[in-house]
């Protein structure tokens, strides 16, 4: 069997060298994103054959990530598969793009059916659009951000050792108004922002949050995948406040990701309201992903 084990805050280099060998925009190849999610969907790695592994059991079903790396990738396929099979369970790929499809199709012709994931579809914005709001399509956006204006007295600030305690105050009191069961995207992204907020000093993140009138109302939290697209990782706002999100959403990419030329905001979890939340700001991509599962043979 392969030896995976849990991902750890000294496993960036590790991961790192392994995504540098690949273009990637998808959400969930980063090491701040496997550290954070650790605990939610069991993120674990592990390497063969030149090749980066990475596994996850959601549901009760034990999944892998199309594995990361140049070289042949037949026998690292063949060992996942034998893996699946040692832990009985039936063998599921996921995360597997259109040019990820093609390419185990070609190489292992017949093997695999493909469904397509719509609720894991990524959501990815030009950020020179995302900190501009120009355009007809995005004039909503910019009318929430006028409301502010001519409403509040209101900053953007970095977040810091000085005002974290504010932040984690505000989050607290903005998940106190839901009673999300377990398995809630909600309840699942809490989890991950409590281990922002407990290993702050240990993760190099970009953090950022807006004051109206002196107080919270905004937090968000992001991070570089490569040189071509940004993260943002968690975004929090006040419902009370008309702007809130538009603000602190235009506000950390200007701060942030004006170097990239994308921001992927992941996927909306098949929750409708975000599922129209995201598609409002007029993606540039709206990245298809699948599950492979074996074919009948």
């Amino acid at each position: 069997m392969l030896s995976f084990r849990p991902v750890t805050l000294s496993d960036k280099t590790l991961i790192n060298s392994y995504l540098n060998q690949q273009h990637t925009r998808l959400f969930t190849y980063s090491c701040e994103v496997l550290f954070l999610w650790r605990n939610v969907y069991e993120f674990e790695i592990a390497e063969f054959d030149n090749h980066l592994l990475i596994k996850t059991y959601v549901d009760g079903c034990h999944y892998f990530l199309f594995p990361v790396g140049n070289d042949d990738l037949i026998p690292t396929l063949e060992a996942m598969l034998d893996h699946s099979f040692c832990l009985d369970c039936a063998p599921v790929l996921g995360q597997i793009t259109p040019e990820n499809k093609e390419l185990m199709e070609r190489l292992m012709p017949g093997k695999f059916k493909f469904i397509p994931s719509r609720n894991e579809y990524e959501y990815i914005y030009e950020s020179e659009k995302l900190a501009s709001l120009s355009g007809k399509a995005l004039q909503p956006k910019r009318n929430h951000i006028n409301f502010v204006d001519k409403n509040y007295a209101w900053q953007f600030e970095p977040i810091t050792s000085e005002n974290i305690g504010e932040c984690i105050a505000f989050n607290d009191a903005w998940d106190y108004n839901y009673n999300d069961n377990p398995e809630s995207k909600r309840f699942i992204e809490n989890k991950a922002i409590n281990d922002y907020f407990l290993y702050y000093d240990k993760m190099p993140l970009d953090g950022g949050c807006i004051r109206l009138d002196g107080q919270v109302a905004g937090i968000s939290v992001g991070t570089p995948l490569n040189d071509e697209v940004y993260l943002c990782l968690f975004e929090k706002a006040s419902h009370i406040h008309r702007g809130a999100y538009t603000l602190i959403n235009r506000e950390m990419v200007r701060c942030y990701a004006t170097g990239y030329k994308y921001v992927n905001r992941a996927e909306d979890g098949g929750v409708e309201g975000l599922r129209q939340a995201k598609l409002s700001y007029n993606p540039a991509i709206l990245q298809e992903v699948f599950l492979a599962e074996l074919a009948e043979q």
